[in-house]
């Protein structure tokens, strides 16, 4: 027999893939390794790169901070749901829940803080795309 955290769990992972589909968004990924490559690059290597190319390197941070925003709604979601259920369950079912509720609340504060750290890098980058203009004129 399911326990009742199983099936609930089931109608949860159900109803959001369903509100992920009507809000149409993008289940894109960029590659870690090129995420890496980007925020581990030198000042020497920001220095070589062409302004184009950090232009694009902007572009894929921001994407990529746009998908860690995607992951912390769905952790923010869990949490709001897991408030909303824990009085129903019964059993073991309690604990484990109690146990997911704590393991995303420290995965949202990491996912935050990363997604805080890349969006202030790609304004570093830009604010460098700027500075290389504005010393042209």
């Amino acid at each position: 027999m399911m326990s009742d955290l199983k099936q609930e769990i089931i109608t949860y992972k159900s109803q959001l893939k369903q509100w992920m589909q009507t809000l149409g968004l993008p289940q894109y990924q960029p590659p870690n390794s090129e995420i890496e490559v980007i925020i581990s690059l030198t000042l020497e290597k920001l220095r070589q790169r062409s302004s184009v190319q950090l232009a694009e390197d902007t572009i894929v941070l921001t994407k990529y901070s746009f998908f860690l925003q995607q992951k912390a709604n769905e952790c923010q979601t869990f949490l709001k749901w897991s408030k909303q259920i824990v009085g129903r369950l019964a059993g073991d079912d309690r604990p484990k829940l109690v146990q997911w509720t704590r393991e995303a609340e420290l995965r949202l504060e990491r996912i935050q803080y990363l997604a805080r750290r890349i969006e202030l890098i790609g304004q570093s980058i830009n604010n460098l795309i700027r500075a290389r203009y504005n010393e042209r004129k």
